[in-house]
């Protein structure tokens, strides 16, 4: 099931009001509608705040009118409801509709507080998270990194020309490593570094970020630099986020607009990105334009999920970090996501705000990360649960050459002679078998569903194998896809039959089928290499196209080595 959420969405009601739509699925029966007025707040104190300058009073303040604003009675009862009936933390989630997303961008959600102490912080509340309804169904990425190992890409911009303030990035390297040195996985997180500091690199330019996206692929890139605000050319329109690189002999900064760096992360997929916003007071001409940089690292940040990007969760900083403040977030995320609750974004971030609010509550430096997402599952990176397998080169050469043969084959129209697809299918078929033999030399149990082509509208049966053997009580996991794709049923394979497992499926939640599999007595029996499960997936009328499936969240009891992986669904030109 989907982590428990409490939803409100904020969108236009009449005149000049807001309408607050409020349910909380998978946690209580709460389902309303409430009202208020736009929100207005003093600009001078949110220029503070944006500064990294809020005093004790100023950020009291500052809380008690946004909590004023937005719990009132009726959203703080329906709050104190949720909590109670809470059974694990849940999540927040904030979904402003586009045209009144311009009137919220300031407002200091994470300042709210409940009873006496912040929202953020409450024990029962695992992250607050702002989000967009989708009115159609982006497909993850297929080059999106999964699997081991971790790869952390560190971008540090510091043009001359904007006061020369952005910490150094080379300690925050070190911190890394030595953070997986102390978990055992010093051989399987890998960190690399763009920086020019102390005269060592050239200049970290955007068209070095672009190169070294082409030169491996990354789980996380931490950015430290400046971020920016730039007009646009169509009056009424609101001014973009930009991101300040270095430029190759010159002192001065090279805008790099949202939309652009979007693109490139489509391309390029990075699941999370860090907008560290960690910049040195400086003088007091940079202390004047640091309200605007943060704005503009924001609105990247926003941009990064709100649109089609390979970027499913981007946190950006709504005021400015004191480098200590910085280091100390950076750490606790990265402690968290390793060790303390493998490959969960969401209390990594929170594990980095309780490190900051322990340290000092004033200037809220605690409250400055922002957390925006396009994937609602945690753990996202759900391999750190498991223990790593050594990294073999080929595992990643052979899953681009996947990917290059399914694109291909989508472009073949299917009215050709079957013949003149043998060739792809074969080489297909050659990789994947030297895949699972590597994974059968390493010990590991594999699941993952068979490759299947179709023609647009198809409802299509998806198989998912095993391969291995198990001695289980327990299995569960997950097949998911593109939210266009309409599962319709699912059942037992005849590996589950066999080893007298009963199953159980849930196909309520989009762009997934859940299953659960446990033995009637609760004690363990062997699972063997065969079928798990079928399930019926019907296609969007699009084409040509491929669609990923991906099978991962894989648990057992008692807990075991297992390892998911992926496939595709290829539609043909007609």
């Amino acid at each position: 099931m989907r982590n428990p959420e409490f939803v409100v969405d904020i969108e236009p009601g009449g005149g000049s009001r807001l309408r607050l739509s409020v349910h909380a699925h998978n946690l209580a029966p709460i389902e309303d509608e409430l009202e208020r007025p736009f929100p207005s707040l003093p600009p001078a104190e949110l220029d503070e705040l944006r500064s990294g300058y809020g005093s004790e009073q100023m950020t009291e303040s500052m809380a008690d009118l946004v909590t004023g604003w937005l719990l009132q009675n009726d959203l703080r009862g329906h709050l104190g409801t949720a909590v109670n009936a809470a059974t694990q933390p849940f999540r927040i989630v904030f979904r402003p509709h586009p045209t009144v997303f311009p009137h919220l961008s300031d407002v200091p959600f994470e300042l709210l507080k409940f009873g006496a102490d912040p929202l953020a912080l409450h024990p029962w509340v695992r992250g607050i998270v702002h989000t967009q309804k989708r009115h159609r169904a982006v497909a993850t990425p297929p080059t999106m990194r999964w699997g081991w190992p971790f790869r952390v890409l560190i971008v540090r911009t510091n043009p001359k020309d904007l006061g020369g303030c952005v910490p150094p990035a080379m300690p925050l390297r070190d911190r890394v490593l030595s953070i997986a040195r102390a978990c055992g996985l010093a051989e399987v997180v890998e960190v690399a570094v763009l920086t020019s500091e102390g005269g060592a690199g050239r200049p970290v330019t955007y068209d070095a970020l672009r190169a070294e996206l082409r030169n491996a692929s990354y789980n996380l890139l931490v950015y430290l630099g400046h971020g920016d605000l730039q007009d646009v050319a169509f009056e009424g329109f609101p001014p973009i986020g930009v991101l300040l690189f270095e430029l190759d002999g010159s002192e001065f900064a090279n805008p790099i607009r949202a939309d652009q760096i979007r693109s490139e992360f489509m391309n390029r997929p990075v699941p999370v990105v860090v907008l560290a916003g960690c910049l040195t007071a400086g003088s007091d001409v940079v202390r004047e334009r640091l309200p605007q940089w943060m704005r503009g690292s924001q609105s990247v940040a926003h941009a990064l999920i709100h649109g089609e990007s390979g970027v499913q969760c981007a946190i950006g900083m709504r005021h400015r970090l004191e480098t200590t403040d910085a280091e100390r977030f950076l750490q606790a995320f990265v402690l968290s996501l390793l060790k303390q609750s493998p490959g969960d974004v969401e209390r990594a971030v929170r594990a980095g705000r309780e490190e900051m609010f322990a340290q000092k509550p004033y200037p809220p430096s605690w409250s400055a990360p922002v957390l925006f997402r396009a994937a609602g599952m945690e753990p996202l990176f759900d391999f750190l649960c498991t223990a790593p397998t050594a990294y073999d080169p080929l595992d990643e050469h052979d899953q681009e050459l996947r990917e290059k043969v399914w694109k291909k084959l989508s472009e073949l129209p299917a009215s050709l002679p079957p013949d003149t697809r043998q060739f792809s299918s074969f080489l297909l078929d050659t990789v994947e078998s030297a895949f699972l033999d590597r994974r059968r030399q390493r010990g590991a149990s594999l699941v993952w569903p068979t490759r299947v082509e179709a023609k647009p509208g198809d409802t299509v049966q998806v198989s998912v194998q095993h391969m291995g053997s198990l001695s289980v009580s327990r299995l569960e996991g997950r097949l998911s896809f593109a939210e266009a794709i309409v599962p319709r049923a699912a059942r037992p394979g005849t590996a589950l039959k066999a080893a007298g497992l009963r199953a159980y499926f849930a196909l309520d939640q989009p762009g997934e089928v859940r299953f659960f599999a446990s033995s009637p007595a609760g004690e363990p029996v062997t699972l063997g290499t065969g079928p798990l499960f079928e399930a019926d997936l019907t296609l969007p009328g699009v084409f040509p196209a491929v669609y990923e499936l991906r099978v991962d969240a894989l648990a057992s009891d008692p807990r075991l080595f297992l390892c998911g992986w992926n496939n595709t669904v290829v539609v043909s030109l007609p």
